[in-house]
């Protein structure tokens, strides 16, 4: 939003800017809210939605919006792909905080910052096979080949 970036590797092999496929799908309409990358990895696509703030300030509706709007685009997109054995993760990305000099919450916050999302994929008849939602250091310690 203000040019600044939760993550600024452009180089990792096969991740897409999502963003720029539904502005180009919906060009000169209202562009609907969709999570910003995918990255397709061996029997697994990741769906991103990278949020550079920290969990609490993340505005929940806006993500509710974007994990349901993204998911009827994908939905679209993919109703040709028929891949067997492969799994559909979304994940949102958030700022890592640091750690209070008192009661650390973090872990608190983290196991409860899911967004209703679980719930929403069930009403889209569980399209994800799983839904993360953690820091960008989680995420630098799972996907080693990431550079943020």
């Amino acid at each position: 939003e203000n040019d600044e970036h939760l993550c600024q590797d452009d180089s990792t092999d096969h991740v897409y800017d999502f963003d720029a496929y539904v502005r180009e799908k919906y060009d000169g309409q209202a562009v609907p809210a969709s999570p910003d990358a995918i990255h397709l990895g061996t029997k697994h696509l990741y769906f991103v939605e990278f949020k550079n703030q920290p969990a609490r300030l993340i505005d929940k509706e806006k993500m509710r919006r974007k994990f349901t709007k993204g998911t009827g685009i994908l939905r679209d997109l993919l109703s040709e792909f028929t891949p067997r054995d492969c799994k559909y993760n979304f994940c949102v990305v958030f700022k890592s905080q640091k750690k209070p000099p008192y009661f650390d919450s973090r872990h608190i916050e983290q196991n409860v910052v899911q967004f209703g999302l679980d719930g929403l994929n069930a009403a889209c008849d569980h399209f994800y096979d799983q839904i993360i939602t953690d820091d960008v250091r989680f995420f630098d310690q799972q996907f080693r080949e990431l550079r943020c």
